[in-house]
């Protein structure tokens, strides 16, 4: 049996710009654990497959953290899930074997 996790989740830089100002700056107040969930939020590469690795995950379905975009205007949302998706889908390209997503179908 493959270990599969669902529903992990990511950010962008322009996700912490945005709707997850607030997540970040949190971060920045509780010190250097949540900073590092925040790299590891950021992290759809090399650092999240070697965590992978250690604990025994063979894939993630990866989403976007909260708090969702549905909370922006429109054009703001669906500038924002562009930028989601194509991170999202870039690293899906880079590793198929190791990652899928849930995104928001434009």
């Amino acid at each position: 049996m493959r270990p599969i996790t669902l529903e992990e989740h990511f950010a962008t830089p322009g996700f912490l710009d945005g709707p997850g100002r607030d997540l970040k700056e949190q971060a920045r107040q509780v010190g250097s654990r949540a900073e590092q969930l925040m790299r590891d939020l950021f992290d759809l590469g090399e650092g999240r497959i070697a965590q992978m690795d250690a604990a025994g995950i063979d894939m993630q379905v990866v989403s976007l953290t909260a708090p969702g975009l549905e909370q922006l205007d429109t054009a703001e949302a669906v500038a924002l899930a562009c930028d989601t998706n194509d991170a999202l889908a870039d690293a899906i390209v880079r590793h198929p074997a190791r990652l899928s997503g849930f995104a928001f179908r434009l």
